[in-house]
């Protein structure tokens, strides 16, 4: 009796630890991505860098964006589509763009992804 209920506290407590493992690897690793379009083209100063988008203006600071993040600032242009991936949020950013994973023109759906069918 007492070994079945030995087995049964180790079983609950991997299911236990498997659980709040995944979560914290979830809650860490999740980016949320946005997509957003450029009303002006992309705003260049000293130190910031200014989206205007359909939303709002973001103002971020270049020095404090990760490296990696702003070699991907090219000179996107008014209309264009662009994908921001961040931990907290585009508009919702704290940290001046600290916290920006990457910033890249959206992806557009191939045209090889669709049969042509001709006569």
């Amino acid at each position: 009796m007492m070994k079945m209920f030995q087995t049964k506290i180790t079983i609950l407590l991997r299911y236990l630890s498997f659980a709040a493992f995944s979560l914290l690897i979830t809650h860490t690793a999740m980016a949320k991505t946005e997509q957003i379009i450029l009303k002006q083209d992309l705003g260049l100063g000293e130190e910031a860098i200014i989206f205007n988008t359909k939303k709002g203006e973001v103002i971020l600071n270049y020095y404090a964006l990760p490296e990696k993040v702003a070699q991907q600032i090219d000179q996107f242009k008014k209309g264009q589509c662009l994908e921001i991936q961040s931990k907290h949020g585009f508009y919702n950013d704290t940290g001046d763009g600290q916290y920006i994973q990457s910033i890249r023109p959206c992806k557009t759906k191939s045209s090889l992804a669709r049969p042509k069918v001709t006569q």
